[in-house]
């Protein structure tokens, strides 16, 4: 059985885009608990609110342009090795 972290080691793109995946799922998760409690500040909440929605919408486009720019690579290297 080969060790893990040598493989991910030999592959740095692979695993930061696993990382980043990871980083993205917990900032997601724990946008989703704080914005569960955030209905007891009322309105001194809203321009945290506000700022978190802005702050996770731009991680969310970031998050489909990472897939993009992942799939747009897979697509080119078997394309290449198609030829």
């Amino acid at each position: 059985m080969t060790n893990p972290f040598l493989y991910f080691w030999r592959h740095p793109r692979r695993t930061g885009f696993i990382l980043f995946n990871v980083a993205v799922l917990a900032a997601l998760v724990a946008w989703g608990s704080f914005t569960n409690n955030i209905g007891h500040d009322g309105l001194a909440g809203v321009p945290n609110l506000m700022l978190g929605y802005t702050g996770m919408g731009f991680l969310i486009v970031a998050w489909i342009a990472a897939w993009v720019a992942w799939g747009f690579m897979v697509a080119s290297r078997q394309a290449r090795r198609r030829s």
